[in-house]
């Protein structure tokens, strides 16, 4: 990467040793990603771990497998999938709710991909995991390098597990000015500058412009076209970039392209020689309290493993009354069936066994019937 230009120098620059934020915008195939890209390799080329989430659809996040880091430089690879996913691929592979952030000990590059997932609810969901486990960082020698291809995917999955958008923004917002104190640079992409809270974006260490189309600046970095035609931000080659600094220097640079990207229309999976197959959807837990299928089979287990229904509620946050109701319903389907459906599609090794039912429903958690005379 090099600046060309700089409109004004306030005495910084572009670096890569630090635990910063790095943002990039743009339309639809102005190089964000690949810029940020970019960016990854300049942090693994100081021996950084990079983290690669919330790509497109189509799977944009597996090309890493045939970059030279991977194919020559012998980079250790793990490739994260959904719980009820089987992914057969010369990579080592986890689903992403065992993910641990020792993980980036183990591994150079690890690898979050929506093909690796049933459904993008599934991905949504699963990937809070891997965030929450931003915060278990407190111990690091070298800064850590989390791709989120779109900003905006990051909010949609906080939803998930948030009881209402206000408190998914806060989170969001919360989640970008500590991720650094947990040794985490942060490289975002997403269209439009306007979309991301001014609270977020004032965390931004720098802001990359790449072609901006119909959308130009926001109001509050309008200035910016006092240095630089908007015609020149509106489209400009796919290596270029005009640079916001967080101290406010600007100018403008250009990151080599390279050719290991995705294609659009491209079939990555069969590309890379990863396969995939996914078994019955899961059911996921809402944020209103509905029991999903992953929860309910944690329930079988914790009975299995000698709890309570009083301590499994207490553990899972869940009514007195729901475990005995899961419990007896895991049960009787698995005497009428010789198996449990909702463990079934969450893989677990308890699904065609009984599990204990003594104890009986919770007193406390019985209403006592009106009897009226």
């Amino acid at each position: 990467m090099r600046i060309l230009r700089w409109g004004r120098w306030l005495g910084d620059g572009v670096e890569f040793r630090h635990a910063l934020t790095y943002a990039a915008f743009g339309v639809r195939g102005s190089g964000k990603s690949t810029l940020l890209e970019h960016i990854a390799q300049e942090f693994l080329s100081g021996g950084c771990p990079v983290l690669d989430i919330f790509g497109s659809r189509d799977g944009e996040g597996l090309a890493w497998l045939r970059s030279p880091w991977v194919t020559e430089n012998d980079k250790r690879v793990l490739l994260l999938h959904g719980d009820n996913t089987n992914v057969s691929s010369p990579w080592d592979s986890k689903p992403a709710s065992k993910y641990t952030v020792d993980d980036l000990q183990r591994y150079d590059l690890v690898i979050s991909a929506s093909p690796l997932y049933s459904s993008i609810d599934v991905e949504y969901s699963q990937i809070n995991k891997v965030i929450d486990e931003v915060y278990s960082r407190v111990v690091w020698r070298t800064p850590a390098y989390l791709l989120i291809r779109e900003a905006a995917n990051l909010l949609y999955s906080r939803m998930k597990v948030s009881s209402d958008q206000t408190l998914a923004k806060a989170q969001l917002t919360y989640f970008t000015r500590e991720a650094r104190h947990c040794g985490f640079s942060l490289g975002l992409d997403t269209q439009k500058l306007s979309s991301i809270d001014v609270d977020v974006r004032i965390t931004f260490d720098y802001i990359f412009f790449k072609s901006l189309g119909i959308y130009g600046l926001p109001s509050d970095l309008s200035w910016l076209y006092s240095f630089y035609r908007p015609a020149r931000l509106q489209r400009m080659p796919v290596d270029m970039f005009v640079l916001l600094t967080g101290r406010g220097s600007h100018g403008v640079g250009i990151f080599p392209y390279h050719d290991w990207h995705k294609q659009a229309g491209e079939d990555i999976l069969k590309a890379v020689g990863v396969e995939v197959d996914h078994g019955e959807l899961i059911v996921e837990t809402k944020p209103a309290r509905v029991v999903g299928d992953l929860q309910h089979a944690q329930m079988i287990q914790m009975r299995q493993d000698g709890f309570n229904y009083r301590e499994i509620s207490e553990a899972l946050k869940v009514s007195k009354s729901t475990p005995w109701t899961h419990i007896h319903a895991h049960n009787e389907e698995v005497r009428r069936t010789g198996s449990c459906s909702r463990c079934r599609r969450a893989k677990s090794p308890l699904v065609d066994k009984i599990v204990g039912e003594g104890g009986g429903l919770p007193q406390d958690s019985i209403k006592t019937p009106t009897v009226r005379p």
